[in-house]
């Protein structure tokens, strides 16, 4: 091994191993309201999904297979900090349903199963704090991913361990895709969100059930997403930053 060869090898072998902190830093709660704005313009609700978007007085749809999923679901959604030598990084997972007819045509046969997606990033240094955030005021955050996967056919407890599964998949590398942190503070404490991937050219959301599209175009690549659909905490629990 030539000189220059070993100082090569020699950085790369050094390189710590991962050190994922099992205690998430923010836990979204076990129970949320999911709001989408239906055809008709009326507000539909459900716990820990987005509605489907449909006409409100349409309750075929509201029993739909497909409505077992919504515009989006979850079963387990945090955020986790993890370091390599002296980095700190953000772990974004959340687990959720997807499904689909085994004969579409027919809409016969509907399968779902749980996946499990993760995103890292760079543990941001500074962040806006949410008693700085103007009321009624939708913002968005985007931080670059180094790292993405969707695990398909997880068990239904994988988020008890999710390390196990995002070990297995782990390989950091620059990517064009960022992770969006939609917010909206509204009185009395409320605070509106969504969190998603999003690669800024292609519009392609990932880390949600199903995309929504107008006019052939994601409404996730909008401002005024949270417009349409959202989830709904008190921002006494989300953190005292943007992101924990």
């Amino acid at each position: 091994m030539t000189q220059r060869d070993s100082v090569l090898v020699e950085y790369h072998a050094n390189n710590g191993e991962p050190i994922f902190n099992p205690e998430p830093v923010l836990q979204i709660p076990e129970y949320v309201y999911g709001w989408t704005k239906s055809v008709d313009n009326q507000w539909l609700s459900e716990t820990n999904k987005l509605p489907l978007y449909r006409m409100s007085s349409d309750s075929k749809t509201a029993k739909s297979k497909e409505a077992s999923i919504g515009q989006d679901n979850f079963h387990h959604m945090a955020f986790y900090e993890m370091d390599i030598d002296t980095n700190r990084f953000l772990v974004f997972v959340k687990q959720y349903s997807i499904g689909k007819y085994e004969y579409p045509i027919t809409k016969s046969g509907w399968e779902t199963e749980n996946v499990l997606y993760y995103a890292v990033i760079a543990r941001p240094s500074e962040s806006d704090s949410l008693n700085s955030l103007p009321i009624d005021t939708n913002l968005n955050y985007g931080f670059q991913i180094l790292d993405e996967k969707l695990i398909t056919n997880v068990p239904k407890k994988s988020y008890k361990d999710p390390w196990k599964y995002i070990s297995e998949k782990l390989l950091l590398e620059r990517t064009d895709r960022k992770l969006v942190v939609q917010l909206e503070k509204k009185d009395q404490g409320q605070l509106r969100f969504l969190v998603y991937s999003l690669h800024p050219v292609f519009h392609d959301p990932a880390a949600i059930t199903r995309d929504w599209k107008e006019l052939n175009r994601s409404i996730y690549a909008d401002k005024e997403t949270l417009n349409r659909l959202h989830y709904t905490m008190l921002d006494s629990e989300w953190s005292e930053t943007i992101l924990p």
